[in-house]
């Protein structure tokens, strides 16, 4: 799914590209149900830090709060260490500790055995600090 209603009948879309900051503007100014289904889609615009997109959709997802798991955990359970740093440093690291909670058995899977691209890219070592946020 690339584009739906909200309930003010304005059309939302994915971004068509790393600069579409005006289908994010539409998105954020929507409630927050009515991303939901757009959640798994977003998800891949948070792949790199340095596209203009990356931040404004991470602070929907932190906002989205726990409805926003499944899709982070497709990113952690995935296996692209670039995305993962990104969704670890952009979204879970800034999220509530009860929900960063909910993502607790696959950031310890993470520490535990992590690929050797999830070490060069410092997968494991960002969800170590997290998970250590966790634990206080």
């Amino acid at each position: 799914m690339s584009e739906l209603d909200s309930l003010n009948g304005d059309k939302m879309r994915l971004p068509v590209n790393k600069y579409d900051l005006d289908a994010v503007e539409k998105l954020g100014a929507a409630d927050f149900p009515a991303i939901t289904p757009l959640l798994d889609g977003l998800a891949a615009w948070i792949a790199d830090g340095n596209w203009p997109v990356a931040k404004p959709i991470a602070d929907l997802f932190v906002a989205t709060g726990a409805a926003a798991i499944p899709a982070l955990r497709r990113v952690l359970q995935g296996n692209d260490a670039i995305h993962q740093r990104f969704a670890l440093l952009l979204v879970i690291d800034r999220l509530p500790p009860a929900t960063a909670g909910l993502l607790r058995s696959d950031l310890e899977q993470m520490v535990r055995s992590p690929t050797l691209d999830q070490v060069r890219e410092d997968v494991a070592e960002l969800a170590e600090r997290i998970l250590r946020k966790l634990r206080v």
